[in-house]
């Protein structure tokens, strides 16, 4: 076999896997502008009836926004966490640093359910009550992991003769950080954060132990839908959610990746 026909059945086969993972999503996509009562593909029309029902929907746009601040929040606690965590693992050795670096990946191994479970206990055991915070720090507990591991790798690939250079010319340490390193770090920091606020933003499992109804976020509220009324109201706002979780990070981080690489230079 030539090597043109081995790239050319990897093209294939890397463009069948895409089709099968993308072609739910684009059913929804295009179900979703379906004037009928009843989900049917293809489309008999084209209609915004739906969409007009989803943004005039209280109780829609309050999950929505719900899971738009939990995920915001979430994001930065874990970028703000991840990040210390990331200096403090790569920059010094102590006691029990590989096993206590185990420990902030087991959010990405023990299920979600177990989390939510124990998380629950543990925070109603100290009187905390089932709000926005009880929420975000759930949250940041099951993202931390993914910004830890990003801004570890980028810290790693760092030439910190850069560093020792910003402090011989004057430079304090402060001042080295916020100028010298978080900049090159940065790249890092922001995929990692852009990867919890979809994560955070797409959550389900945990959060059915952490809400209540003034807190519903928009996956708990798509499910009870399903559950009680399946509408055609859902499909508008599952496009929503794609469009948020998928297409937003995709601009934010061509935007800002710019920008991070430019500063960086």
């Amino acid at each position: 076999m030539t090597a043109d026909i081995r790239w050319r059945l990897l093209v294939a086969t890397t463009a069948l896997v895409y089709f099968f993972l993308l072609l739910p999503l684009l059913i929804v996509v295009m179900i979703s502008f379906n004037p009928s009562q009843f989900a049917s593909f293809p489309p008999t029309g084209f209609s915004l009836e739906w969409y007009h029902d989803f943004f005039t929907d209280d109780q829609m746009l309050s999950s929505l926004w719900n899971s738009f601040v939990v995920a915001t929040g979430s994001s930065i606690v874990a970028g703000v966490v991840g990040l210390v965590s990331a200096i403090g693992f790569v920059r010094y050795d102590f006691r029990w640093k590989n096993a206590l670096s185990s420990v902030l990946f087991l959010p990405m191994l023990i299920s979600p359910v177990v989390i939510g479970v124990a998380l629950t206990a543990f925070l109603s055991e100290i009187g905390m009550q089932r709000n926005y915070l009880f929420l975000i720090i759930g949250h940041s507990t099951l993202v931390l992991p993914y910004v830890f591991v990003t801004v570890r790798a980028q810290l790693y690939g760092f030439d910190r003769s850069v560093e020792e250079a910003a402090l011989s010319l004057g430079a304090n340490e402060v001042e080295t950080f916020f100028e010298v390193t978080l900049p090159a770090i940065a790249p890092g920091l922001v995929a990692g954060m852009l990867l919890a606020f979809v994560i955070s933003f797409g959550e389900f499992t945990a959060t059915q132990f952490w809400v209540q109804p003034q807190t519903t976020t928009a996956p708990i509220e798509i499910y009870t839908m399903v559950r009680t009324s399946l509408t055609p109201m859902i499909n508008a706002m599952a496009t929503v959610l794609i469009l948020i979780t998928v297409v937003v990070p995709l601009i934010l981080d061509a935007v800002l990746g710019k920008n991070l690489i430019i500063k960086s230079a």
